[in-house]
């Protein structure tokens, strides 16, 4: 019995610890820059850049949290384009890879994200979890 108080007292002390060292993870998409940053507390764990839509399609800024993750989703609106990696961040907006991440909006409202040079996608994918606070926010001056 001492030892089954002692080990949740320990991992009581360790979830403490990790809430007071600011360890929560969460992201900022920055359409300013087309990045996106992932977050342990203070510490960048992750930047990449993105692509996020375009002037007509813009994609919405706001307060999220990551939802449902399929490692290759497929499109519902745009002829059941792949989507590899995605994460939903709000309706039928999601973070997912893709080939084609210039740096200025081009989709139609999700957020690219790069598959090569190290496949920040995967990265993305495999670090985020359900309920992650995504903030969205930033604007996108000229048009392409």
């Amino acid at each position: 019995m001492r030892r089954w108080f002692a080990s949740v007292y320990l991992a009581a002390a360790l979830t403490a610890a990790a809430q007071q060292s600011g360890a929560e993870k969460h992201v900022v998409i920055d359409k300013t820059t087309q990045t996106l940053c992932a977050y342990e507390g203070d510490r960048l764990v992750l930047e990449t850049r993105v692509s996020t839509g375009k002037w007509d399609k813009a994609t919405p800024n706001g307060q999220f949290t990551a939802g449902v993750k399929d490692r290759m989703h497929y499109s519902k609106l745009f002829q059941n384009a792949p989507m590899p990696y995605s994460v939903q961040v709000n309706g039928n907006v999601f973070v997912h890879g893709f080939s084609s991440v210039p740096r200025f909006p081009a989709s139609h409202g999700c957020i690219r994200v790069p598959l090569d040079n190290g496949n920040p996608a995967k990265q993305f994918f495999e670090w985020v979890e359900p309920g992650t606070p995504i903030e969205i926010t930033g604007h996108w001056e000229g048009r392409k």
